[in-house]
This record gives C-alpha cells, sequence and structure tokens, in this order.
C-alpha cells in the first residue's frame, strides 16, 4: 500500500513567503528580549584569549531593529600593551555589528559586517622594534594538562568567529616610532576591509590622507589578517588616485624582509610633502620610482629616478642601528639638473595667533642640539646644474654631518664666473655650545646669491665679494646671533639700488643719486662691518655714484635687526653741491627707514 501526499505549489510558495518572515521576525523579537550581557561577555572573554587584551564598553550591546537587524554598542576601548604610552590602543565612539538573516533562521547570531565609526587607533613601535599591533594569546600553555586526561592531545590556540567584512569611518590613524620622530598622523573618510579568513588575503578600499593634505584613494590587496597581527602583513598590491595622478605600491612584508616598489606620477610633487613631513616645493608634472627594502641590518629607500618638470634627480637613504645602539642615517642626493623655475616654495603653516608676528630676516629656529648624540646623520647631495636664476649654478655640492660630539654643514657651487661655499659647524660642549660660519663669495651676482638664502637684498645687476667670520655661543641661531663676534666684509661693483629700498630717503639725496622709476645706479659699493656682541659696527661704508662719492659707517643690531646709517656725500659737479648734505636714517624689520 503506497500513501501519496500532495500539495499544491502555489500553497507551498505562500507558506513559505509567509512563514519565512515570521520566522526571522519572532528570532528578532526573541533575541530582542534576551540579556545581551552573557553574549557581550563572552565575546570579551575569547578577545582576551585570542589576542591577550580587554575589550570594554561605555554603553552596553543594544539590539537595533530595521531593515536589517543589528547590535550595537558605544564607547569601546581595546587595551595597549604595557610598554605603550597610552592605556588604549584603539577608542572607537561607535560600532554596530549587522546579523546574518540567514543565522536567525537557525535561532543563532552570527555577524556578517561590522562598521566602526570614529575610531581612534595609534600604532606605537618600541625601542626592541615591537610594535603594539602584535598580538598574541595570554601564556596558558598548549600542552596537556593533568586535570584532562588527554595526555596526548595538544590544545589548539584559541580563534573567534571571522567577520568577512568590516567597515571604517571618520577614524584617525596615528603611527608614533619613538620619541625622537613626530607622529604621522592618517585621517580614515572611509574604507572597507573584506577577506575569506584571517589567513587570506585581505581587499582594501580606502580614502585616507594627512591633516590638511591631498587624500590618497587606494584598492587592492593589503596583507592578510593574521599577518598584520603577527606584524608580517605579507603580499601588498594595491593602486589608486593621488593628487590629480596615480600611485601604485606592490611587494611584500614578510619574515625574510620588507621589498617594497613604489611607482607614482601626477601634477604635483609638492603633494607628498605632509607625508614623508618635508617641505617640497610644488612642481609637476612628476614621475616617480621607488623601492623599499632591508638588508642585513637596516632599512633602504631608493629612488632611481625623480623627474618633476624640467629637473631630474636620483638618491638612496639608509637607515641602521650601529654596534652601540646609535641609529645612523645616511642620505645620498645626485641631481643632474634642478629648474629653479619649475618650482615653488612650499607655503607657509598657517599661523595660530591673532597677529602676526614680524617676519625675521636673520635665521631664528633652534638648532635642537638634544638630538645631538642619539643618531648619526650623513648626508651628500651633489647638483650638476641650477637653472632658472639670472646666472648658471653648475657643480653644486651640499654635506652635512651630525655626530656625538659635532654637526657640520658644508656647500659650495659655481656661480656665474665666480664661485661660492660656506662652512657651518656647531660644537654642542659647554653650557650654551659654540657656533661658527665662514662664507666667501667671489664674483657671484648678488640678486642671485640673495634669492639662494631666501630674501631679498636689496640690489640689482651687481656682481660682488663677500667674506664672512662669525663665532657665537647659544642653543639657538637667535642666541648665537646676539652674542656673536666677528667680521664681515664686502664689495660690489655695478648695479642698481631699487626705489623701495630708499624709502625713507631725503628729497635731496634722491636728487643727488639719480633715482628713477627704476631705482639709483651706483658704481661701486664697499665696507666692513666689525662684529661685537651681537652688533655689527660698520667702521666703513664708500659707495659711489654717477653725481657723487657717498662716505659713512652707521650699525646693524643683529638682535633685534635694527639698523641706523650715517653718510656724507661729496659732490662731483656744482649743481650738486646744494643737495650734498649728510644724512641720517634708521630703520629695521617692521619698520619704514626715516
Amino acid at each position: 500500500m503506497t500513501l501519496k501526499f500532495s500539495m499544491p505549489w502555489r500553497r507551498l510558495l505562500l507558506a513559505i513567503i509567509i512563514l519565512v518572515p515570521l520566522a526571522a521576525v519572532g528570532t528578532i523579537l526573541w533575541l530582542s528580549t534576551r540579556d545581551l550581557s552573557r553574549y557581550q561577555a563572552k565575546l570579551t572573554e575569547q578577545i582576551r584569549k585570542v589576542t591577550g587584551r580587554e575589550l570594554k564598553a561605555r554603553v552596553p550591546l543594544a539590539v537595533k531593529l530595521g531593515r536589517e537587524p543589528t547590535l550595537v554598542a558605544e564607547g569601546l576601548t581595546l587595551s595597549n600593551a604595557a610598554w605603550a604610552t597610552r592605556p588604549e590602543l584603539a577608542k572607537v565612539r561607535r560600532i554596530t555589528m549587522y546579523l546574518d538573516p540567514f543565522s536567525l533562521f537557525l535561532g543563532e547570531a552570527k555577524v556578517a559586517r561590522v562598521v566602526l565609526e570614529g575610531a581612534d587607533i595609534q600604532v606605537e613601535q618600541n625601542e626592541a622594534g615591537d610594535t603594539n599591533l602584535e598580538m598574541l594569546p595570554p601564556p596558558d600553555g598548549s600542552g596537556p594538562h593533568a586535570g584532562e586526561n588527554r595526555s596526548l592531545k595538544i590544545r589548539t590556540n584559541p580563534a573567534f568567529p571571522w567577520i568577512g567584512s568590516i567597515e571604517v569611518r571618520d577614524s584617525t590613524l596615528t603611527i608614533s616610532e619613538g620619541q625622537s620622530r613626530p607622529p604621522v598622523v592618517l585621517e580614515v573618510a572611509s574604507a572597507s576591509f573584506k577577506s575569506n579568513a584571517p589567513n587570506q588575503p585581505l581587499q582594501v578600499e580606502a580614502r585616507l590622507g594627512a591633516p590638511r593634505a591631498t587624500p590618497l584613494e587606494i584598492a587592492g590587496t593589503l596583507g592578510s589578517f593574521d599577518g598584520w597581527l603577527r606584524g608580517l602583513p605579507g603580499s601588498i598590491d594595491v593602486q589608486g588616485g593621488f593628487g590629480g595622478g596615480k600611485i601604485a605600491i606592490k611587494g611584500g612584508i614578510g619574515g625574510k624582509g620588507t621589498n617594497l616598489q613604489i611607482n607614482s606620477e601626477g601634477p604635483d610633487v609638492g603633494a607628498f610633502g605632509p607625508y614623508v613631513r618635508l617641505p617640497l616645493p610644488s612642481g609637476g608634472p612628476y614621475v616617480l620610482n621607488a623601492k623599499v627594502s632591508t638588508q642585513r641590518n637596516g632599512l633602504k629607500v631608493e629612488v632611481p629616478s625623480l623627474k618633476v618638470g624640467a629637473s631630474e634627480l636620483s638618491g638612496e637613504a639608509l637607515f641602521r642601528i650601529d654596534r652601540s645602539g646609535t641609529p645612523t642615517i645616511t642620505v645620498n642626493v645626485d641631481a643632474n639638473k634642478i629648474d629653479l623655475a619649475g618650482l615653488r616654495a612650499a607655503p607657509a603653516p598657517a599661523s595660530t595667533g591673532a597677529v602676526p608676528a614680524s617676519r625675521r630676516v636673520l635665521p631664528s629656529m633652534p638648532f635642537g642640539a638634544s638630538w645631538l648624540g642619539r643618531s648619526t646623520l650623513s648626508v651628500t647631495a651633489r647638483v650638476g646644474e641650477l637653472s632658472g636664476l639670472s646666472s648658471k649654478i653648475a657643480n653644486g655640492s651640499l654635506t652635512l654631518t651630525a655626530s656625538e660630539k659635532r654637526f657640520t654643514f658644508r656647500g659650495a657651487a659655481s656661480v656665474g664666473n665666480g664661485s661660492a661655499g660656506f662652512d657651518l659647524g656647531y660644537d654642542p660642549a659647554g653650557r650654551y655650545g659654540m657656533t661658527t660660519l665662514t662664507a666667501t663669495a667671489s664674483r657671484v651676482p648678488i640678486g642671485d646669491l640673495g634669492a639662494l638664502l631666501g630674501f631679498d637684498l636689496g640690489v640689482k645687476d651687481a656682481v660682488g665679494d663677500i667674506e664672512l667670520k662669525l663665532r657665537g655661543g647659544g642653543r639657538s641661531a637667535v642666541a648665537a646671533l646676539n652674542g656673536a663676534n666677528g667680521t664681515v666684509e664686502f664689495a660690489l661693483g655695478k648695479g642698481v639700488w631699487p626705489t623701495d629700498g630708499l624709502a625713507g630717503w631725503p628729497n635731496e639725496s634722491l636728487r643727488l643719486l639719480g633715482t628713477t622709476d627704476g631705482g639709483a645706479a651706483f658704481n661701486c659699493l664697499a665696507g666692513r662691518f666689525e662684529v661685537s656682541a651681537g652688533v655689527a659696527n660698520l667702521r666703513r661704508l664708500v659707495f659711489d655714484t654717477p653725481r657723487a662719492t657717498w662716505i659713512g659707517g652707521g650699525y646693524v643690531s643683529l638682535r633685534s635687526e635694527g639698523w641706523e646709517l650715517i653718510a656724507a656725500p661729496e659732490a662731483r659737479d656744482a649743481q650738486g653741491v646744494p643737495l650734498a648734505t649728510p644724512i641720517r636714517l634708521k630703520g629695521g624689520t617692521g619698520r619704514a627707514a626715516s
């Protein structure tokens, strides 16, 4: 006897359509009535077993009913490594866990996707090279336990259920590499991480950037989740857009070391400035090829080719630790050509004060002697040709060395038909240290020299000789100049003094100088400063003009940048005698001459 059971397919379909939503709603309602503190405690304990870190929440888990059922928690913190500078590795304003609807039909609460909002993550590295991202289970032991009667079994490491999709919004990532270097801050506007398993490739799409910098958009493979926890991410292959151009990073970070290839091109190379923490000039278009690799005892960064407009250079940097434990940095730069016409200075940082201070002409930066002895630095740069000025600059070289006991900075170049060079040394010994500066210039265009120094010397179309010898004590440029002693001698050939540099001169003197809209011409200008205790006394000054010869003196205060000039003219013709009256002028930085 055969029993047959038949049911119209329409009724079956109708039953499924009605029962499935009812089952899902019933499961959600049942879940909302459960005490989630037990689930939260179980999750916290599982995270502690897997990572050895403590997870705390200011607001407990709560169920949110909507199109997608979710679990929401606020004010979460994940404890940091014991040696870290702050107790929390991560602070999260809000975390939303989206539940898998299919698992709800089976009576389980499985998380399918997680969204982190307002996360503040700080990655640190200690002196031993360990990072706080390295998370290992607490040392409970993996061998057999006497009370378990499982002498032949080995305990496996705990693991929590894998979440295949994680999204991050409006978050901040801070990377600190020690007290001697400022931290790198990245603002993550949005990012998504997807992977099938902890040891599988991690697919990433992100939009991030440094504060007030050009954002970076990348997509691709970024190692694996397990690899990041161990400090060895694995294979990396990402590409995207950056500053109106494109960038690609490919390679790996593993047990055998780091090997990354970076290729980028775009309209402005200055976009990299905030990321490498250097005031890079703006200019382009650029094409960059770089390589990062680890050697036996250090990290090497190579730039085989960097083209910015008409400029072209290459270089390398080696970071290592010597036998005494002192960090050593060696940088070599070789530039075939640098075109200043295609480069623009980096924008100055925004002033925080309500009233901006007057800009000093003389340098005022601190020497930062506190890092002398902590690291050894060696920088060598060669410039084959520097164009963009009125004269050609060739065969330029710069050498900077800093060790435990001394800091030196030297440079030399051929400028037009002449040459120039300087030697700056700082000895930190003693209470205040000692700075020595010597500089010479022979037949150098004064306008080009001022452009290289970064300020206008106030003379055009003049070629001159300069010899400078200064010595002073102090921990900053201001302190060293305030107590400087030495001499400054100068002699300039035929040139023009601009009209704005003659502001405050009497009308009779301007007429005697033959001032026009283009300025006042002179045949020669020479003088000698004797510097004592930060005051440069102009013992003798002579400048010859077409209608008169001027003789005088004065002083310049290196502390306040105030100056005073006294000059008496001797007219060459009878028409200039009534105009040849002595003058006395005072002025300074931020003050008009009078």
